[in-house]
């Protein structure tokens, strides 16, 4: 009976490499994907376990995540990025399938040095202690410059079949993935949103004026153009068709929090959400955005039919809207 592994797979090289090279020691692997609010997409792990010919499960953060964000016992790196608390609390639900599955280690594409913030030989001890994986956190690619794991110890996995990888060199990677058949390579991926500068300003605005934060609103982060009215309301645009057809799943869903969208019906413009207690005067002031913001609707207009979803509800309200060409304030831009 085949010994099994579940790995922890985002879809990037360095997990693909780690699940192949288990699989060339006969080790059944399955792979696992933590989804936060700030990956820009499953699919690269949904390619590369086709891939690489195994099982993939999806498993989201919970609500506790929203914690960690906020206070991040390890601190954040360069943006608002706390890479060693987010990779320990994935290492946590990995130990959860570990449990389910029977599996004997749990592993990742992790390579001593290659992450400042959480790849340094104490990040690496530590995520497996204090996530109940200790002597069962394999990494593959960097094991023989690591303890060993009970799987090496018990002869379940053969260390002299591992590697010593470390730093952030990519090139013999890149040879390791062919020598190992891996030829349909993951492309660059954009990666966590919160490790970009221009990204932090908003996770900043919203912790500020938002004391029950939930991962709904970590969700609307990634979507549009934010804009901050006054302490209780912000609103959120649509960039393009995609980021509109986000705004009304994100306001159809049944964990949203207290908002409303805004959809233009006698102008061709972005949808907009507004987060917070809705008033005439505010939804005024939405639309006045939101005409701001496209150029198919005429500046001068001093009233505009859009559509109105609480919820589930939808409706159809003419709005006046002064002189939008007036030179009255616009909310603040937060990024």
């Amino acid at each position: 009976m085949k010994r099994l592994a579940i790995v922890l797979l985002s879809g990037g090289l360095d997990s693909m490499l780690a699940a192949r090279v288990l699989q060339e020691q006969g080790v059944a692997v399955e792979g696992l994907k933590v989804q936060t609010p700030f990956d820009a997409s499953q699919q690269p792990a949904i390619d590369a376990a086709r891939e690489l010919g195994v099982s993939l499960t999806i498993r989201r953060v919970e609500e506790d995540y929203v914690e960690l964000l906020r206070r991040p016992q390890f601190g954040y790196g360069k943006a608002v990025n706390p890479c060693l608390d987010c990779h320990l609390y994935m290492a946590k639900m990995a130990r959860r399938v570990l449990d389910e599955r029977g599996a004997c280690v749990v592993a990742s594409g992790e390579v001593l040095g290659q992450r400042p913030m959480s790849q340094k030989r104490q990040d690496l001890n530590l995520i497996a202690r204090r996530s109940g994986l200790e002597g069962r956190l394999l990494r593959p690619l960097s094991a023989k410059r690591l303890d060993p794991t009970i799987a090496e110890l018990e002869g379940w996995i053969n260390r002299e079949r591992l590697y010593d990888f470390a730093g952030r060199g990519r090139r013999p990677l890149m040879e390791l993935a062919g020598k190992l058949g891996l030829h349909r390579l993951p492309e660059r991926s954009p990666g966590c949103a919160l490790t970009t500068t221009t990204f932090a300003p908003r996770v900043h605005d919203l912790f500020h004026f938002n004391t029950n934060v939930t991962l709904w609103d970590c969700d609307l982060l990634r979507i549009g153009r934010h804009f901050r009215i006054d302490p209780l309301h912000k609103v959120v645009l649509g960039r393009d068709a995609e980021e509109n057809a986000a705004l009304s799943e994100l306001a159809a869903r049944a964990d949203a929090v207290e908002a409303t969208l805004v959809e233009p019906r006698s102008f061709i413009g972005p949808r907009a959400m507004l987060c917070g207690p809705a008033t005439g005067d505010l939804l005024q002031a939405v639309v006045r955005l939101m005409i701001e913001y496209t150029r198919q609707a005429d500046s001068e207009c001093r009233e505009a039919l859009v559509c109105i979803q609480q919820g589930q509800t939808r409706q159809d309200v003419r709005l006046e809207v002064g002189n939008v060409s007036s030179g009255d304030p616009l909310p603040r831009l937060i990024a």
